[in-house]
């Protein structure tokens, strides 16, 4: 059963996930770690949370956010936790969203995956298509780089606690079944 389920009433959930989130990140940067997590669940979650649709981790997935295998090694779990509940805290520029107003005044926003000549290819929603709709560069009437990551937030409202520590773990692991996370320790 999921947070929204056994917790509380959805217009509540995102204060509740943000609140028992805050409460393991202030405890320590390893609280993650204080149980014997699951690599097995963390894998199935990746996959079922959707995270293949734009992270590609141990050979799995697409690239349209960062490959977690190669994850900064100096990042703990808690690390991974803040990025996952706040994605526009920090953007890497590779995976920045663009918003192109052009000059019949429809806005078109998402990652920009080539450019070329005249031709700018852009993905809009990678978890809805993954295939990039073509800008003429000459309709271009502005384009900014938006603040707003393309992550979207609340990706955790319907997992348990912990299937999201699981999840973490898994992520922190770097894809290793045997790191110390799955043991009990940090």
């Amino acid at each position: 059963m999921g947070l929204v389920n056994c917790v509380v009433p959805h217009d509540q959930l995102d204060a509740e996930v943000d609140k028992w989130c805050a409460e393991i990140l202030e405890r320590s940067p390893t609280a993650i770690a204080i149980a014997k997590r699951s690599f097995n669940a963390g894998k199935q979650l990746f996959t079922v949370a959707n995270c293949v649709g734009c992270h590609k981790f141990g050979g799995v997935g697409k690239e349209f956010g960062a490959d977690l295998t190669k994850l900064d090694e100096k990042m703990k779990p808690s690390d991974i936790l803040k990025d996952i509940l706040d994605p526009s805290a920090k953007i890497n520029e590779k995976y920045q969203t663009n918003v192109f107003e052009l000059q019949n005044g429809q806005v078109k926003q998402g990652l920009v995956v080539e450019e070329s000549g005249d031709i700018i290819n852009l993905v809009e929603n990678p978890l809805i298509s993954a295939t990039p709709i073509v800008i003429k560069r000459n309709d271009v009437a502005e384009r900014q780089r938006s603040k707003v990551s393309i992550m979207p937030k609340g990706l955790l409202e319907k997992l348990t606690r912990d299937e999201i520590l699981d999840l973490v773990a898994y992520i922190a692991s770097r894809n290793n079944k045997d790191h110390a996370i799955f043991k009990g320790g940090h």
